[in-house]
């Protein structure tokens, strides 16, 4: 093979080694903050986690104490393991996901959801077309917040004016009629602590007196 073509290839095998290294780290060490974070706060009786493809993330499962009954969820990454994937991921404005259901044994007061204008379609809310809505602004980031009943609006726009860090919000949701809350978050350097106490400390809210 001649010289002039060989180079090129080793050079991009050696740079397609240390790009999968250190992406496949800084994924891992991603989940693992992620994780702590979690269960700092939900304090689960039990945990299982199930790994994703490596190092794109894990689905786990919580057990969880009262006021809650369990928990499920995944943490999702960018592929930055990856030197011909994660150019495209850039491009396309794909970021790292914590999405997460809380189970409670709570009535709750109805549905709500504050989301993300630009996520809105591919959210496909159920009924989407017989909630009243309202689109609001934080931080030059617009949401919309949807709801049922007037009675979770309040609620709801006390969740949103108090949110830490709205840039990493996507969708929050309170779903009376399976008893769960709903937070999908694109957290920043797997930061997802502040969001997260935040929404578990404004959740019994929604509960039915």
């Amino acid at each position: 093979m001649n010289v002039a073509y060989l180079i090129p290839l080793l050079l991009l095998g050696a740079a397609g080694s240390i790009q999968y290294f250190l992406g496949t780290k800084k994924n891992r060490w991603l989940g693992h903050r992620m994780s702590q974070q979690a269960e700092r706060l939900l304090n689960p009786k039990d945990t299982e986690y199930v790994n994703i493809g490596g190092a794109i993330g894990y689905h786990f499962k919580y057990k969880l104490r009262d006021p809650w009954t369990s928990a499920k969820g995944s943490y999702t990454f960018i592929p930055r393991h990856s030197l011909l994937y994660v150019p495209f991921t850039y491009l396309l404005g794909n970021r790292d996901r914590f999405v997460m259901n809380i189970f409670t044994d709570k009535k709750l007061i109805s549905e709500g959801h504050i989301i993300e204008k630009g996520h809105l379609k591919r959210a496909k809310i159920d009924g989407e077309w017989s909630m009243s809505k309202e689109e609001i602004v934080r931080d030059g980031k617009t949401f919309v917040l949807l709801w049922r009943q007037e009675s979770i609006l309040a609620p709801l726009k006390r969740t949103f004016e108090t949110i830490p860090e709205p840039e990493s919000l996507t969708h929050f949701c309170c779903f009376d009629d399976n008893k769960t809350f709903f937070l999908y978050l694109n957290p920043k350097k797997g930061e997802i602590e502040n969001n997260l106490k935040h929404f578990l400390s404004v959740c019994p809210e929604y509960f039915k007196q």
